[in-house]
């Protein structure tokens, strides 16, 4: 739980908006949680920026659709969603998400 409390702090530094946090924990035996936020390309290429400052990513993780406007980035139990507003109004992931339990700080 640190470890996506950290994640979590780092979103809201960067001041992204809307930030979401769902636990999948028993809903997934791929990752235990899902971030989605609002961003725009360059609050989300800093944030990958300080994700490998923090060490929070490494040479195991990926991270997809750099300078786009929907950026995935796999930490392994955490899968972060990075939308410009547009997009994440588009792909409507917040509504496809009911039902799943939302963690808050």
């Amino acid at each position: 739980m640190n470890r996506l409390k950290e994640i979590y702090e780092i979103l809201l530094d960067l001041k992204a908006k809307d930030i979401k946090v769902y636990d999948y924990e028993n809903q997934s035996p791929f990752f235990d949680y899902v971030i989605v936020a609002t961003t725009n390309s360059r609050q989300s290429n800093a944030l990958s920026g300080h994700l490998k400052e923090k060490a929070i990513i490494d040479s195991n993780n990926s991270i997809e659709g750099r300078n786009t406007s929907w950026a995935l980035v796999d930490l392994g139990d955490i899968i972060v969603h990075l939308f410009d507003e547009h997009d994440r109004k588009f792909y409507n992931f917040d509504d496809r998400l009911l039902g799943i339990k939302q963690v808050t700080f």
